[in-house]
């Protein structure tokens, strides 16, 4: 190696310098890649998890529908003894589908944080039954958010209901419609069918009576 250097003028000094350099460029370009391949796999997962979420709401949102459809099935979800109660679930299971959607929509960026704030003031906490369904889940529904996204979602909800809860503006009780009962119009037509029939009812005995009373006349004159 020495008589090749002597020979040929090499400095093999400078040459180690830049095998060196080249080195070190190969080090950077090798952690790139390895960084390529690491972001791709998280992609992957990440992609796979959404897979998987999206699996688990449609099955979720199955279940709701055949419970909200099916008395008997409603059963399954909790007392319905009476259908004020039936119907008090079912307007819980579909808060919570309408929720979960929200919730769905804002994970993937398709709704603003306004946005969210004017869904939740305007359809949410607008009326008792919204109100009340937050009121009773909203603590469960903290304590399970596993991801930063989530847990903005949930304190923007929460926010709104507690400026409702501290200004005192709690909507009223929501009324529910009698299921059992006829309704105004209904009990409207009926009574005009009774006053028609206690009319013609009327009538006929006084057509009767008139012809009764000119029999007897005309007997007398006999």
């Amino acid at each position: 190696m020495s008589k090749i250097a002597a020979s040929a003028d090499v400095d093999w000094e400078q040459l180690s310098y830049i095998g060196q350099t080249y080195g070190a460029a190969s080090a950077i370009l090798s952690a790139l890649a390895l960084t390529g391949v690491a972001a791709s796999l998280i992609l992957q997962t990440r992609q796979a998890r959404a897979t998987r979420k999206e699996i688990e709401r449609n099955h979720h949102f199955q279940l709701m529908e055949m419970a909200i459809n099916n008395r008997e099935l409603l059963a399954c979800w909790g007392g319905t003894e009476s259908e004020h109660e039936a119907q008090t679930l079912r307007q819980r299971l579909y808060l919570n589908l309408i929720v979960s959607y929200w919730e769905m929509m804002y994970e993937v960026g398709e709704t603003s944080t306004q946005m969210l704030r004017s869904n939740a003031r305007s359809a949410l906490f607008s009326q008792r039954m919204g109100y009340d369904f937050w009121t009773d889940t909203r603590m469960a529904r903290l304590a399970v958010a596993n991801n930063a996204r989530k847990r903005r979602f949930w304190k923007v909800i929460d926010e709104e209901y507690q400026t409702i809860r501290s200004s005192q503006a709690v909507p009223s009780a929501t009324i529910l419609p009698r299921r059992n009962g006829p309704s105004a119009s209904a009990l409207a037509s009926i009574a005009v069918v009774v006053t028609t029939a206690i009319c013609w009812a009327v009538g006929i005995i006084r057509r009767k009576k008139k012809g009764l009373a000119a029999g007897m006349v005309s007997q007398a004159e006999n």
